[in-house]
């Protein structure tokens, strides 16, 4: 843990918004600490990185961009299946068990536990799949010997003694490279 914490996740988050760089979702490092990560596939398209060259940045992307076309795939799936479910379930309610008779507990309530099945199933899955995406973007940058955090090159720095990880100069993250021990 870093002294003064407070202060500095402050700063980082001003840093964060002030920068023209683009970050998505959190990450950890190699020695636990919450990071947020930049997103090849979103700066390739914008042409955003100066820290990343060209060809590297697309060669990240070319990697990644299967897997996020499926994700957002399995998020709509998700979504849909969720309002399919609570449709055929009043569908189902309305056609065998119900009788209209004005403000009825019971209706209130299943229509309560239905509108929390709809909007949890969704958030769930996207966030399920979010992490999996983060950790994969991860990967795939630390591959092409990249820091997740800052884009910094991480070639040729040594790993740190006590733990096996190589920390970044540019922004202090830990990582641990292939071939590492750990």
């Amino acid at each position: 843990m870093l002294a003064g914490g407070g202060r500095e996740s402050k700063s980082a988050m001003v840093e964060e918004r002030s920068s023209g760089v683009r970050r998505f979702g959190r990450a950890e490092d190699a020695r636990g600490r919450k990071v947020t990560q930049l997103d090849p596939v979103k700066l390739h398209f914008l042409n955003q990185c100066s820290a990343i060259p060209a060809e590297t940045l697309r060669a990240m992307a070319d990697e990644l961009l299967p897997g996020a076309r499926r994700q957002r795939l399995l998020q709509v799936l998700s979504v849909a299946l969720g309002v399919a479910l609570v449709g055929g379930g009043n569908l189902v309610y309305f056609r065998y068990f119900s009788s209209w008779s004005g403000f009825d507990p019971v209706n209130v309530t299943i229509y309560c536990v239905q509108a929390i099945v709809l909007l949890s199933g969704p958030v769930v899955a996207f966030m399920s799949v979010r992490g999996r995406y983060a950790s994969r973007v991860s990967a795939v940058m630390l591959e092409h010997l990249r820091c997740p955090h800052c884009g910094y090159d991480l070639r040729l720095l040594p790993a740190d003694p006590a733990d096996g990880a190589t920390v970044c100069p540019e922004c202090g993250c830990a990582w641990r490279l292939r071939g590492e021990a750990g």
